[in-house]
């Protein structure tokens, strides 16, 4: 019932199906252009270890993870293999291997890259070594 007991109208037959489809193609269309961006400012695998990039075509990863209500912007993806991303026994998925912002820019500058020991601290959390970090997009300090 609407206000002062008249009834509201219903919506027309099929508008939330044509809404929920006209959303997901236009988060569809955010995230295509969002990983061109990435591929047009990373060009290869940003993961600094040698490795052999395999399990198909580079991938845009999220930094901070979606279900952390990471945002799909460039700030927030780089790219990566499959292998490091999702695919292999060592991955950002597993929870293996993790990426950190430096600066306020995200992946727009310097990341630093770690990876996880066997060992855990006090309160039973893994513990991470920094593997590299960057001076600048692709570029890796050197010690």
């Amino acid at each position: 019932m609407g206000i002062c007991g008249t009834a509201s109208p219903k919506p027309a037959r099929g508008t939330y199906l044509l809404e929920r489809r006209k959303a997901k193609a236009e988060a569809k269309a955010n995230e295509d252009a969002v990983r061109k961006a990435v591929q047009k400012r990373d060009v290869r695998c940003r993961w600094p270890e040698p490795h052999v990039c395999v399990g198909g075509p580079l991938e845009a990863a999220h930094i901070l993870d979606k279900s952390l209500c990471g945002p799909t912007i460039p700030e927030n993806e780089i790219l990566l293999c499959p292998w490091i991303h999702r695919r292999g026994p060592d991955s950002i998925h597993g929870k293996q291997l993790k990426v950190e912002k430096e600066t306020a820019a995200g992946a727009n500058g310097p990341l630093s890259f770690w990876r996880r020991s066997d060992d855990v601290d006090a309160l039973g959390q893994p513990i991470y070594f920094c593997v590299a970090r960057e001076r600048a997009i692709g570029v890796i300090e050197k010690d």
